[in-house]
């Protein structure tokens, strides 16, 4: 099987609007820089994105650009339209997360196993939050893994010093109506619990 010295980069957004449109942009720029790429999405994510781009277009303007689809650990009569707070507790569930992650390796293998029509990947960029998932097959592949954060910089300083903002009685985690959400299901809030 030959394989091309072209990057070929599998890009893994988290499933919400504000992290897939900067991973997008992420992976467009690269492809404009000759990476060949394989942009990830969810099922559901990949229907609304086909239903709302010209893929001739885009395939004319972005020729190694290529869109794969795995589950989002969600059972599919279950509604995503709305605000993510409605179904992201079911996003961050173990056994959702497991789903994603077997979908993932069975994705990167297939990539794997084209026999020269596609080279393999040669590196993974996944969100911050979905490198979780992404490192096992990173590791079982021997590929590189970019944890990459799509959001701002504001919300990065946010997420590293929330711990300190709730014990320093900044964030009122306690205020009625809040609850616990879904903060301790991420490793950086399971110290507020």
């Amino acid at each position: 099987m030959e394989h091309s010295t072209t990057p070929h980069v599998l890009a893994l957004p988290f499933p919400a609007e504000g992290h897939i449109k900067p991973m997008l942009n992420l992976a467009k720029l690269l492809s404009h820089k000759g990476h060949r790429i394989t942009f990830v999405n969810t099922h559901h994510n990949h229907n609304r994105l086909l239903q709302f781009t010209d893929l001739a277009s885009f395939q004319t303007q972005f020729p190694d650009f290529h869109f794969a689809s795995i589950t989002d650990g969600i059972p599919a009569e279950h509604p995503r339209n709305g605000a993510l707070v409605n179904y992201l507790p079911m996003l961050i569930t173990p056994s959702a997360r497991s789903l994603v992650a077997k979908e993932f390796r069975e994705l990167f293998s297939r990539l794997v196993d084209k026999n020269g029509q596609w080279h393999p990947p040669s590196c993974i960029i996944a969100d911050g939050i979905m490198s979780t998932i992404a490192l096992g097959v990173a590791q079982e592949f021997g590929v590189p893994l970019v944890a990459f954060r799509t959001f701002s910089a504001t919300c990065t300083w946010v997420t590293i010093h929330i711990v300190k903002l709730v014990h320093d009685g900044v964030i009122d985690l306690q205020r009625q109506g809040m609850g616990r959400f879904f903060f301790t299901s991420f490793y950086c809030f399971s110290q507020l619990y």
